[in-house]
């Protein structure tokens, strides 16, 4: 999924329990993981990040994506009124954090994230790694859909 998706999502599980800043970062933590099973057309991308052979354009897509996420963040503190800032920005963390300890540990391998990584893909492969993935731009599409839905929850 985009970063921006899981942000959302965290932000809006966030959301719904205001007063309790590390269930909302626990809770979007647990969101990453079953969002992540959902096909998402990313599959072929990381093979290709992996393998070698398609190294800038998967850093170019997680760049984008982190700049969108970044300004979705400014969005949401700019735009609306929030009471509960500290829960909203605990969910949004444990919506991404996932996805940024599998990029220090494809980076660095970083031993100790070792199982950590392979947990992560096991629910990222759960169902795309066994019946195939979606189309990259397919899966972009279902994203932003998903995405514009979620934000639309917020607020």
């Amino acid at each position: 999924m985009f970063i921006t998706t899981h942000a959302a999502l965290g932000a809006l599980i966030a959301e719904q329990i205001p007063n309790h800043p590390i269930a909302a970062f626990v809770l979007g933590m647990a969101s990453h993981f079953l969002s992540d099973i959902i096909p998402h057309g990313d599959l072929n991308l990381y093979k290709g990040f992996i393998s070698g052979s398609k190294v800038k354009r998967a850093v170019a897509y997680v760049v984008v994506d982190g700049i969108a996420a970044i300004f979705f963040v400014m969005f949401i503190f700019n735009t609306k009124i929030f009471d509960h800032r500290l829960a909203i920005s605990m969910g949004i963390a444990g919506g991404v954090l996932p996805d940024l300890l599998v990029a220090v540990y494809e980076l660095f391998r970083v031993k100790g994230l070792s199982a950590f990584h392979r947990f992560h893909f096991f629910f990222h492969n759960l169902i795309s790694g066994r019946h195939g993935d979606l189309p990259f731009a397919s899966g972009s599409a279902m994203q932003l859909v998903f995405l514009a839905a979620v934000i639309s929850r917020i607020g």
